[in-house]
């Protein structure tokens, strides 16, 4: 039976509304789905995206302070640079991203692997360099893609800059990027969004007043994530300058003495000996510390390590060393202090000295005849000392030689610095298993055998010397400077330590090495209008072996003050293999003299190509006997 046509509508009706209803629940399952992927799966991602969107937090690096030497001459500073910088944890798809921009940019392979040792120990918040120093055309390539490169921007920043390359690289010091070893000394939450810390030197040990205070800026984001606003902002703080007392003329002349002609290796330091202010300090050869900055590369760092003259090596402070004849005076000092001589002392000096069957030669093998303290300074006697060691012995030389500052790295505001070695019985037995003899004592007595030395122990050795008997601190910095202000803070000075030594011992000594530079083996430092009081010192090194037997060179030093009654400057100077009877380091010596007492006057002086006239006497290869702080090097017969 045919249906109605009411029955024909209501069945249609029911069967759209049937459909409407499956539609409608499917449309609510539909947006339940999402909501539940938005709202839970997906939770983390899209708050942060819907944050993003809104406002970003960026850091703000203060301008780092700089480095000056005394007269405001800049040896480190701050140039603006670009800067491409990827933040890890809003790049997508990081590995496609640095392979597109190594492509893009033309990245070579030792910027990809600084950026991924930088990364370690991050957080992934924390923006990190990829390229510095970018070129116009490099910013450009970045700029038309920005929108195709989320997490990736180019930054304006103040790069670190060292004007006189390597002059000053191991007493200033470098920084480089901030690495995770570095931030065990340092609270990580002060370098968040920092480019840079300090790695050595005044750099490293001032890093805490010189890198100044984070600033930060909330912006406020597009959908697209460009800024349409600043929210808010604090200010970075910058850090102090630095202000040191060192002079860059006598830097520069010790430098180019050391290096002139044939480029000797070696160390200077230079000292006021009033207060331990460092004037000076040079070491040969050097790094160019711009090198270090954005990360040294592969072939910098290979090139570095495998150059035999050690560069990095800062011979200055690290650099051990046999003092030679430059431990005279310091004997002398205490032997007269404790009655063991007096100051008119004299014996009989032939050309050698003998002792248990063995033959202990002087320099000179003609001998000196009667020696008397000024004498024996003067020309350096070698005899007078081996007698000397045998009347003091061991206890009082140690006693001597710790007295004056020898065996303990000086306190001095640079990272690091070497204890040198003062050698005891008991030293004796614990390493080398052997006990103590006399022949040991005889040999210390002028410089030699196990005793090492660093040249800043030396200069501030001869700076108690120079100024009457007070050991002083080194100390480089003289002041910070607030950026902000204007104001000037002076770094204090510690009090010196007073030696106690008596007006006869001081006299005594202070006459002989006067007279070792008017008559004695120093006279090629005179200058003219300047009084100086000196001593040489030759060290004899192994260098080598040839026929089963052990080659020795000799290194050259110096240690004096100027003017002799009124010091305003104390100088340790080590010339590596200078030649026979310190005749290198006397002119090294006498530049940084002369650029420091009489800055208007020509210096650096050329290296003496000869020995001085009356001291050139050759030494017999291991006559004196010396321990090599240097590995030695085999040589071809």
């Amino acid at each position: 039976m045919p249906l109605s046509n009411s029955d024909q509508r209501n069945r249609n009706f029911r069967f759209r509304l049937g459909v409407a209803t499956v539609l409608m629940l499917l449309a609510i399952l539909a947006v339940v789905l999402r909501i539940m992927d938005l709202e839970i799966l997906h939770y983390s991602k899209f708050r942060t995206l819907a944050y993003d969107n809104h406002v970003a937090l960026v850091p703000v690096a203060p301008p780092r302070g700089l480095v000056l030497a005394e007269h405001g001459e800049v040896l480190a500073e701050n140039q603006p640079t670009y800067a491409l910088e990827i933040t890890p944890d809003q790049v997508p798809h990081l590995q496609e991203t640095l392979q597109r921009l190594q492509q893009m940019l033309d990245l070579s392979a030792d910027d990809m692997r600084r950026f991924q040792d930088l990364r370690q120990g991050k957080p992934d918040f924390d923006p990190v360099v990829l390229k510095a120093n970018l070129t116009s055309t490099q910013i450009a390539t970045v700029a038309v893609r920005a929108l195709d490169l989320p997490g990736v921007r180019v930054v304006a920043l103040l790069h670190r800059y060292y004007p006189y390359d390597a002059l000053f690289s191991h007493v200033v010091g470098y920084v480089g990027p901030v690495t995770a070893a570095d931030l065990k000394n340092f609270h990580a939450r002060n370098y968040v969004g920092r480019n840079y810390i300090g790695k050595s030197g005044l750099e490293r040990y001032y890093e805490r007043q010189i890198r100044g205070t984070m600033g930060y800026r909330i912006k406020d984001i597009d959908a697209r994530g460009l800024q349409v606003g600043t929210l808010r902002e604090v200010p970075a703080q910058p850090g102090d300058n630095l202000l040191t007392h060192l002079r860059l003329r006598v830097q520069q002349a010790g430098a180019e003495a050391l290096q002139k002609d044939k480029g000797y290796r070696g160390a200077i330091v230079a000292l006021d000996p009033d207060n331990g202010a460092v004037l000076a300090m040079v070491t040969s050869p050097s790094f160019n510390a711009n090198w270090f900055v954005d990360g040294i590369s592969k072939t910098h760092w290979q090139s570095l390590l495998d150059n035999p003259e050690r560069p990095l090596m800062n011979r200055a402070d690290n650099g051990l060393y046999p003092p030679g004849s430059c431990a005279k005076p310091f004997y002398s000092i205490e032997a007269i202090q404790e009655g063991i001589i007096t100051p008119d002392f004299h014996t009989f000096c032939a050309g050698n000295y003998q002792l248990g069957g063995h033959t202990y030669w002087d320099w000179n093998r003609a001998g000196f005849g009667n020696t008397g303290l000024t004498k024996a300074l003067a020309w350096s006697v070698d005899v007078f000392y081996y007698k000397l060691a045998v009347k003091m012995g061991i206890a009082m030389q140690d006693k001597t030689l710790w007295r004056f500052g020898f065996g303990k790295a000086p306190p001095i505001d640079l990272p690091g610095g070497a204890n040198g070695l003062v050698p005891t019985p008991a030293w004796k037995r614990k390493h080398l298993h052997a006990h103590w003899y006399t022949g040991d004592s005889v040999i210390l007595g002028i410089g030699q055998g196990y005793l090492l030395e660093t040249p800043l122990q030396l200069a501030r050795a001869v700076a108690a010397l120079a100024n009457g008997g007070y050991l002083v601190q080194p100390q480089v910095a003289k002041a910070l400077i607030n950026q902000s202000t204007g104001q000037t803070e002076a770094i204090p000075h510690a009090q010196p330590v007073n030696l106690h030594i008596s007006a006869a011992a001081m006299h005594a000594v202070h006459k002989g090495m006067e007279a070792c530079v008017t008559t004695g083996t120093c006279h090629t430092i005179s200058i003219p209008g300047i009084t100086i009081a000196g001593k040489t010192g030759t060290a004899q090194v192994p260098v080598g072996y040839k026929n089963g037997h052990t080659i020795y060179n000799n290194d050259s030093l110096f240690i004096g003050w100027a003017p002799v009654h009124h010091p305003k400057i104390a100088v340790a100077v080590v010339v590596e293999y200078g030649g026979h009877n310190a005749w290198q380091a006397l002119p090294v010596a006498r530049a940084v003299i002369k650029a420091y007492l009489q800055p208007n006057e020509k210096t650096p002086e050329k290296v003496a190509e000869k020995p001085a006239a009356h001291y050139d006497a050759p030494l017999a290869i291991g006559e004196k006997g010396s321990v090599n702080p240097r590995p030695a090097h085999s040589m071809t017969p």
